[in-house]
This record gives C-alpha cells, sequence and structure tokens, in this order.
C-alpha cells in the first residue's frame, strides 16, 4: 500500500513539483519553499497568495487539474497522498540575483525521490517576494 501511495505522490509531483506559508514567507528561499510545498499538497489558495498570479496562473492551473483528476481516479489514495506531500522536502541548492529578483535552484522530493528545479522570484509592488516562474532546472 504505501509503495502506491508514493506512486501516486510522484505522479503528483511529476506535474506540481513545485506546508503551510499563506503568502506570510518572508525570503526569496521561504516563498519557494511554501509555494512548492502548497502546490505538491493542492493547497490552491495559498499557492495563489505566493506567486504573481498573472505569470503563474496556467502553472497553478495545469497542476490543479492533474490534482482532481487523480483524485477522482482513487480519492482515497489521494487524501493519503496529499498528506505525504504536505510533507514534502525542499532542498534549497543555489541562489543568484537576476534583474531586481532572484534566480533560485531547488530539489523537491518525498524519500528518495526527489526532482530539481528552478524558480524565479521577485518583489511585487508591496515589496513582497512572489514567484514569477517554475522551470526545469538546467
Amino acid at each position: 500500500m504505501r509503495k502506491i501511495l508514493l506512486m501516486v505522490a510522484v505522479a503528483v509531483m511529476a506535474v506540481a513539483c513545485g506546508g503551510k506559508g499563506g503568502g506570510k514567507a518572508d525570503g526569496p528561499e521561504a516563498v519557494v519553499t511554501a509555494f512548492s510545498k502548497a502546490v505538491a499538497a493542492g493547497q490552491w489558495e495559498e499557492a495563489y497568495g505566493l506567486c504573481d498570479t498573472l505569470s503563474m496562473k496556467e502553472y497553478i492551473s495545469a497542476n490543479q487539474q492533474a490534482w482532481e483528476y487523480l483524485e477522482k481516479a482513487d480519492s482515497n489514495a489521494m487524501k493519503i497522498a496529499a498528506q505525504l506531500m504536505a510533507d514534502v522536502n525542499v532542498e534549497i541548492l543555489d541562489v543568484e540575483k537576476v534583474d531586481g529578483g532572484r534566480e533560485i535552484r531547488y530539489a523537491i522530493g518525498i524519500e528518495e525521490m526527489r526532482k530539481e528545479r528552478k524558480a524565479v522570484v521577485a518583489k511585487n509592488e508591496e515589496g513582497a517576494w512572489k514567484v514569477t516562474a517554475i522551470t526545469d532546472a538546467d
């Protein structure tokens, strides 16, 4: 059963790869960590609060659709996978200043399953760090 749940979690991570934060994360690394955990755990309102909604709307929408599809396929497995994914490990690997923002390379995963990603964060008009892009790491 645990193997099946891990497989479901990996399926979610393959789409999301992206805790609690609710927009209260302070620095760029904390924002990337909170955003990635929120997307991985299906916490959509929290994810929207941590990103530049205009540039990230499509990214979150695609993840939300995949999440809902998997939930319809096996809702019990997805509930357990959501609990596992809420505790997903996000490790910041590198931070680089770029055009008034930061480019952050990080790894996200559970147990032996990790995926490296790159996030771009910038301050919004209110001075809060927001995720503006997520891509595969180079």
